[in-house]
């Protein structure tokens, strides 16, 4: 099955760009572009991934996006690099500032496949364990497991870095560089973490506290890894960090 794509920008050489990239991946297909936001809706029911320019005449994309009651997946595509936190509080998949190029393009590629995939696998897709006590006896156990395959995972709360939520999914990163995605809401990860190693900085991040090392601005930095604080966490952030 193939994922569908429309493209909306109003440069003619960015569409080019962009439709050029389409062309190169099996599994996407272009079923169209248009140079204007109030367009897209004219493709409800028929687009799977949108590719979005942000600033276009009438309709700016993230004005399109508030008004839109149901969402196809979306990759902000923009000249400004000042709107990523406005971009990412929408549950847009990725922010590419142009210009793009291919494998940066293939980036935001691959986050739309594995979303499409764990969409179309809902009915059978693995969630992560109900509770880090699953007894409810005060245990305070400080893990809990998540399928993967076959094989039940333990994962350490000491071993998370962060963790990224999207729609119907989770990304849970941890300290040795493994990655475990799940079909999970955020919030369920959110009562699982105990309260007091891990803060809620932004819609979609939750962060080991004791992994951070750097907050300034709007930005919490992991390493070598920046995440955007959302607005009705910064307050909460300022606290914690200060």
């Amino acid at each position: 099955m193939k994922i569908r794509c429309l493209i909306a920008d109003d440069e003619p050489l960015a569409i080019k760009l962009i439709s050029d990239y389409v062309s190169r991946i099996p599994h996407l297909e272009l079923i169209g572009s248009c140079k204007r936001a109030t367009d897209i809706p004219g493709f409800s029911g028929q687009v799977d991934l949108l590719f979005l320019d942000i600033r276009m005449p009438g309709l700016s994309g993230l004005d399109l996006l508030r008004s839109l009651p149901v969402k196809p997946m979306v990759v902000l595509i923009t000249a400004y690099s000042e709107h990523a936190i406005d971009g990412f509080e929408l549950d847009v998949l990725d922010y590419l500032v142009k210009p793009v190029t291919f494998e940066r393009f293939m980036q935001a590629v691959n986050k739309a496949t594995l979303q499409y995939e764990l969409q179309h696998r809902v009915a059978v897709a693995p969630t992560v364990s109900q509770s880090a006590d699953p007894a409810g006896d005060g245990t305070g156990k400080d893990y809990f497991f998540v399928k993967s395959g076959f094989k039940s995972v333990r994962i350490n709360f000491g071993d998370i870095l962060y963790v990224e939520g999207l729609k119907e999914y989770v990304s849970i990163y941890t300290s040795g560089g493994r990655k475990f995605v799940k079909l999970a809401a955020l919030k369920e990860l959110e009562r699982i973490l105990p309260q007091d190693q891990f803060l809620r900085i932004h819609k979609s991040y939750i962060v080991a506290v004791n992994k951070v090392t750097a907050a300034y601005g709007n930005t919490v930095e992991l390493n070598q890894v920046s995440l955007p604080i959302g607005r009705t966490y910064k307050e909460e952030v300022i606290k914690v960090f200060s």
